[in-house]
This record gives structure tokens, C-alpha cells and sequence, in this order.
């Protein structure tokens, strides 16, 4: 089940699922599955669109090379009465949302088996082709000029013609364990108030390594994922986060 801590950095879980497609999509699918009896009861907030923006690469023989921003398709939020807990729904992907405070895997677990459940009843997919479990952490230290690797089990580059002081640090590695499951960490500074420092470690756990329909076959799939993100966040933090997390 992983370690818990008395306060946890997570500041948003996330479980998505991306399908073979099935029924061609339209704006009445996250409708019906607000309606359904299962979601209903959960989310009864007001639905919403949440947009999402797509980078292209363009290159041509006449313009140099480029990256153009477009709008790609918006998903549809459905929320619960808090805004807390969130399911959105776009074409042939769906993902279940738990914002902090986080409330843990056993009941965040139930969530995300209705949310499958209901999204094969409504939208009758072929199969589930990728299943993603990401953990965003955000690790809130107060001071400035903090070690990061007070907090994090790896080693900033460094050379001895490189200045000793860094104002800011981001960083992105893709693991591949040896089942095919990947790993993507990314690990940065961010802005916050004056007097403080904060760190995100973004953990995303991703299998993709072909299709299933069995609604308890892919939960398996859920919980192993969710097993590695518990272990590989272990692997990267040290011990002075972990008195941090059960802190007051």
C-alpha cells in the first residue's frame, strides 16, 4: 500500500485510461455518464470544460522550423461537491482526479473502479490500450538557498567551471522497467512566496503493453502501477522529507 505519512506533498493524484476507440465520440458521451447512477452520486457539481492546448512541430523548405500552439479537443470535468474529486472525460480517455488534500489510495482505489465501470457501461469501448498512475508532489520548505539534495537522493550537474549557487532546476528522465512499464520523473523548481522553497517531483507510471477488457485484470494493472510510483518516490526522497512530510 506504500508509506503513508501524516502530511503527504501530493498535491494532485491522477489515473488515466486511453481506449481502442469504440463509438464515435461526441458531446453527449459525458452527459449520459454524468447520468449514470454511479457517477451521479459522486459528482454532483456542475460540470465543466477544461481545455486543453496541443504543441505541433511545423518545418518546411521555405520557413525555418517552428512550434505552433493550437487548441485541441476540451475534455468535460465532472466534480463533486467539494471540487476535490474530479472525472474527465475526452475522446476515448478518461481519467479520475483527486486533488489535495489527498485522502489516500483506499478510498481514491473505489473512484476510479466506478469511474472504468461506468465508462464501459456508457461508452462501450473495445479495450483499455493505456493506463497511466502520476503523482504530482510539491515539497514546501521554508528558507531560501535550500540544499535540494537535503530533500532528494541525486546530484545536480555541477563542474568546477559552473557557478557554486542554482536559482533554479529542472529535470526530466523516461525509465524503462524490465516488464515494459515506464517511468516518466520530472523533477523542478518552482515559484512561491519570498521566503520559501518549494520542489515538485511529478511521478507518471505508464503501461501500455497492449489491450485488456477485464474490468479487474486492468485494477491489477492500477495497483501494480501504483505499487511502482510508491516505491520509485521512496527511491528519490531522503529522510530529512521524510520527517518533513510528518511534520506539524
Amino acid at each position: 500500500m506504500g508509506k503513508k505519512y501524516k502530511n503527504p506533498p501530493i498535491e494532485e493524484a491522477v489515473v488515466e485510461f486511453r481506449f481502442v476507440p469504440g463509438q464515435e465520440w461526441d458531446l453527449t458521451i459525458p452527459g449520459k455518464l454524468h447520468e449514470h447512477p454511479d457517477i451521479k452520486t459522486q459528482y454532483s457539481g456542475k460540470p465543466r470544460t477544461q481545455k486543453l492546448l496541443e504543441a505541433a512541430f511545423q518545418a518546411g523548405s521555405s520557413r525555418p522550423p517552428n512550434v505552433a500552439i493550437r487548441e485541441g479537443i476540451a475534455r468535460i470535468q465532472l466534480v463533486d461537491s467539494g471540487g476535490q474529486h474530479l472525472i474527465s472525460i475526452g475522446s476515448d480517455t478518461i481519467s479520475v482526479n483527486t486533488l489535495r488534500p489527498y485522502d489516500g489510495w483506499e478510498l481514491f482505489r473505489p473512484r476510479i473502479k466506478t469511474a472504468l465501470s461506468a465508462y464501459f457501461q456508457v461508452v462501450q469501448p473495445a479495450a483499455v490500450s493505456r493506463v497511466g498512475v502520476r503523482y504530482i508532489n510539491k515539497i514546501m520548505v521554508s528558507g531560501k538557498d535550500i540544499n535540494i539534495g537535503t530533500y532528494f537522493r541525486y546530484v545536480l550537474p555541477t563542474a568546477p567551471e559552473l557557478p557554486g549557487k542554482i536559482d533554479g532546476y529542472f529535470s526530466r528522465v523516461e525509465y524503462i522497467y524490465d516488464d515494459a512499464i515506464k517511468l516518466l520523473l520530472t523533477q523542478a523548481t518552482v515559484d512561491v512566496p519570498e521566503g520559501e522553497t518549494a520542489f515538485v517531483a511529478d511521478l507518471d507510471v505508464i503501461w501500455e503493453s497492449g489491450e485488456e477488457t477485464d474490468l479487474d485484470n486492468i485494477m491489477a494493472v492500477v495497483d501494480k502501477l501504483h505499487t511502482r510510483e510508491g516505491e520509485a518516490f521512496e527511491a528519490i526522497i531522503t529522510d530529512a522529507a521524510r520527517e518533513l512530510f510528518n511534520g506539524n
